[in-house]
């Protein structure tokens, strides 16, 4: 629970006195009441409606733990080069939460997102000693062979590198998809490894990080990290 004034600042309503204003002005509704004490405690975890000028708006609860299902040509940046922003998809306040992302996918992979306003969450999750298993769907251009399968298993030496690397788990799902599990997070790291083995990845779709699932969420939607999830992931 919270006073007004500082939730208001922390759904991304502007300053302090931006905030004000818009109380004085008879303009912010809480479950259906019109809000008139900037002081008055409120509780956005049990809030069930929250409108400016009658306009429901989405409820931020923070810290942020957010599930984004990536589409292709979108970067993972607040800054980006070539394509719109990942942040473009999610809802006005979100974009100006100080949102981070748990590690990057490139503009044309795929799939589960990660992102949050707790930079503990990106370190543990992130961090090479904790070994999180990552799984992604791969296509690739040619016919899948079982000596690539042996090499992704058994380890691969990566371009500029020294150490070998190898997939956790591969499974063929046809002649030209797997699907591979890494527990690192190197630089285009499974690009790099099916490229080691000989061949060469067309597409790469990511279904799970820990035990976080992507699941049925349509492409470019997003959703909260249930609690479940979170403690899952030690958070």
């Amino acid at each position: 629970a919270m006073e007004l004034i500082k939730f208001l600042q922390q759904q991304g309503l502007g300053s302090r006195k931006d905030c004000r204003r818009l109380i004085d002005l008879a303009r912010v509704q809480i479950d259906g009441s019109i809000m008139q004490d900037p002081r008055q405690t409120v509780d956005p975890a049990t809030m069930s409606q929250f409108c400016i000028d009658g306009e429901k708006r989405e409820i931020l609860l923070f810290p942020l733990y957010i599930l984004l299902h990536k589409p292709a040509d979108f970067e993972v940046s607040h800054q980006p080069a070539h394509y719109p922003s990942v942040f473009t998809l999610l809802p006005a306040a979100m974009q100006q939460a100080g949102l981070l992302a748990v590690g990057r996918l490139d503009a044309d992979t795929t799939g589960l997102l990660l992102l949050t306003t707790d930079g503990r969450f990106v370190h543990a999750l992130t961090s090479p000693r904790r070994h999180v298993p990552k799984r992604y769907r791969v296509t690739v251009k040619h016919a899948i062979l079982p000596e690539m399968v042996a090499k992704l298993q058994s380890g691969v030496i990566l371009k500029d590198d020294s150490e070998s690397v190898a997939a956790e788990v591969v499974t063929v799902l046809d002649a030209h998809t797997l699907e591979m599990t890494i527990s690192e997070g190197r630089y285009h790291q499974v690009k790099r490894m099916v490229a080691a083995a000989g061949n060469r990845v067309v597409g790469l779709h990511r279904e799970a990080l820990g035990s976080v699932e992507l699941g049925a969420l349509a492409e470019g939607a997003w959703r909260y990290l249930s609690a479940a999830e979170r403690a899952a992931l030690g958070f």
